[in-house]
């Protein structure tokens, strides 16, 4: 009984792990910059240079649900988002707070990209993709 016991802790603890994207400062080896969505309504940093290829980490580090998203619907969306020649559009859908989204960029160029929440709060960040 007392070896169940003992072990009760670390179980816990493996399930946290397992649970979900958790937001805790560390970034995967494959990610080439990363991107928090704060609660001031904003992605810091604001625009990141990455190579084509190369992986962005976008974290939720704030108490808002956001999002990352190059799908425009509205017309404040429409002059929010830019994409290079060829590129697809990519949208994250909801990123509670704690979360993660990733997206790798293959088309060099300029995107930019808003949290649907936020738009109107001017929630715009860029991604410089050099080939």
């Amino acid at each position: 009984m007392r070896f169940l016991i003992a072990l009760a802790p670390m179980a816990f603890a493996t399930a946290c792990a397992t649970s979900g994207p958790a937001v805790d400062g560390m970034t995967p080896a494959s990610v080439a910059e990363t991107v928090d969505m704060t609660a001031a309504l904003n992605f810091s940093p604001n625009a990141v240079t990455i190579n084509s290829g190369e992986t962005v980490e976008f974290r939720n580090i704030s108490t808002f649900t956001h999002t990352v998203s190059t799908t425009a619907d509205t017309p404040a969306e429409t002059q929010a988002v830019m994409l290079p020649n060829g590129a697809e559009a990519f949208d994250s859908g909801a990123v509670a707070p704690g979360e993660t989204f990733t997206h790798t960029f293959t088309t060099p160029g300029t995107y930019r990209y808003f949290c649907e929440p936020h738009v109107g709060q001017g929630m715009i960040g860029t991604v410089i993709v050099n080939p």
